[in-house]
């Protein structure tokens, strides 16, 4: 394994630029591909069948794209690509992934899938491929927090700068300081970090006499946080005089550890499951509560909510049963957003997500009986989607928002 250059494909850029230094620091040497262009989605839709969700096809078609690039050594090159488990198409990526490297003719190329379950699994399917331990469970927990809290700062920045660019400048600074710090340790602590990370934040010069809609954004993990996928959103929204809100992953990470909690009552979850469930997400908790210590006196930043207010917000609309997909995750996000002064939502999913149309769509009509402000508008993104009818949808979206705005508090 640390033999090979493992390429791994973009997801969410924030994120995803500390991630690398996550695995060097293991020893495993990953190469996070950057963006998708045209010819990366071709490749997917002539390589993979073409019933397959827009995620699949893109994920696909950029790693194809880069074996054919010429870069690597083939010998000694494999793909990381991660997995979730259930009803939801991501779970056969791996399927997909190695029938469109054999028609590619990159059939010796190895698969090394990566479980979202890493952190309940003690090896599991894990075993034999990564060296994962406590350590490195605690350095991968960290690295979300940290591409967490930046993505939340930046995106409340960005729109009031003074200076244009300033908040981006100031992103990139603190991605290059923490892949030093992931890659070489030392004793800068986690929470004065973030303290530091806040502060700097607090310090960038904002106009804060202009007063702007916020957007939240939700929906299936890839195209709501990969700009390429969703042709670049949170740019969109801001040039239209929005204000972008996206829930950070880590809520995503806890909504897929956190299942066996709610399936006990009705399948056969053992006890000791369900403990170690609960355990698990109380650890991270305490983990995540450094960034609400960093924030614990800020005027101008919210801290994250606890994982148990978000699951006690989607079961006011739906059951936690729903687990297929983003499951009851979207509701709670959309309640959480709503009841948080941001009544303006992009729901995005792959075109034919059928998980992600139930409790995406599906929730809608309630949402807007419980909360009449409620702005919510779904957008489909494919291969063949025309960014016009999607650019349409967003603007109608930010003139009812902007009209709405003197609503909100």
């Amino acid at each position: 394994m640390k033999d090979y250059t493992l390429l791994c494909p973009q997801m969410a850029p924030v994120h995803f630029a500390l991630f690398d230094a996550t695995f060097a620091w293991r020893g495993y040497k990953v190469v996070v591909l950057s963006e998708v262009d045209h010819n990366a989605v071709e490749y997917g839709l002539r390589y993979v069948n073409n019933d397959a969700c827009y995620p699949a096809i893109v994920v696909c078609g950029q790693l194809i794209q880069a074996l054919k690039s010429g870069k690597y050594d083939l010998a000694h090159t494999g793909v990381l690509i991660s997995q979730t488990c259930g009803g939801c198409r991501s779970t056969n990526y791996r399927a997909l992934l190695d029938l469109a490297l054999k028609r590619s003719g990159f059939g010796e190329v190895k698969v090394f899938p990566f479980n979202v379950n890493v952190i309940k699994s003690s090896g599991g399917v894990l075993a034999g491929r990564f060296d994962v331990d406590l350590a490195f469970v605690r350095k991968l927990l960290v690295t979300i927090l940290y591409g967490d809290i930046l993505l939340l700062l930046s995106n409340r920045c960005r729109p009031y700068e003074v200076y244009a660019g300033a908040t981006d400048k100031l992103t990139s600074h603190w991605l290059s300081k923490l892949r030093e710090m992931i890659l070489h340790g030392g004793r800068y602590s986690i929470s004065k970090c973030m303290s530091d990370i806040v502060a700097d934040f607090e310090s960038l010069e904002l106009n804060d006499s202009v007063r702007k809609p916020k957007v939240g954004v939700v929906g299936e993990i890839l195209v709501k946080y990969h700009p390429n996928a969703n042709r670049n959103l949170a740019a969109t929204i801001e040039s239209e005089g929005g204000e972008v809100v996206v829930p950070g992953i880590l809520d995503f990470t806890l909504y897929c550890l956190s299942s066996d909690q709610h399936k006990k009552p009705y399948a056969d979850v053992s006890f000791l499951a369900g403990l170690k469930s609960k355990f698990a997400i109380w650890i991270i908790e305490k983990y995540r509560d450094k960034i609400r210590y960093a924030m614990r006196n800020s005027k101008r930043f919210k801290s994250p909510k606890q994982f148990y207010h978000l699951v006690e917000k989607a079961r006011k609309v739906i059951s936690t049963c729903n687990q297929t997909g983003e499951g009851w995750l979207l509701t709670g996000e959309m309640v959480e957003l709503i009841e948080d002064g941001c009544p303006n939502i992009v729901c995005v999913q792959p075109f034919g997500c059928l998980p992600n149309h139930i409790t995406g769509k599906g929730v809608f009509k309630e949402l807007r009986l419980r909360y009449p402000i409620a702005n919510i508008t779904t957008i489909d993104y494919d291969a063949g989607t025309t960014e016009v009818n999607q650019l349409n949808r967003i603007k109608l979206m930010m003139s009812v928002a902007q009209k709405n705005l003197q609503y909100i508090s």
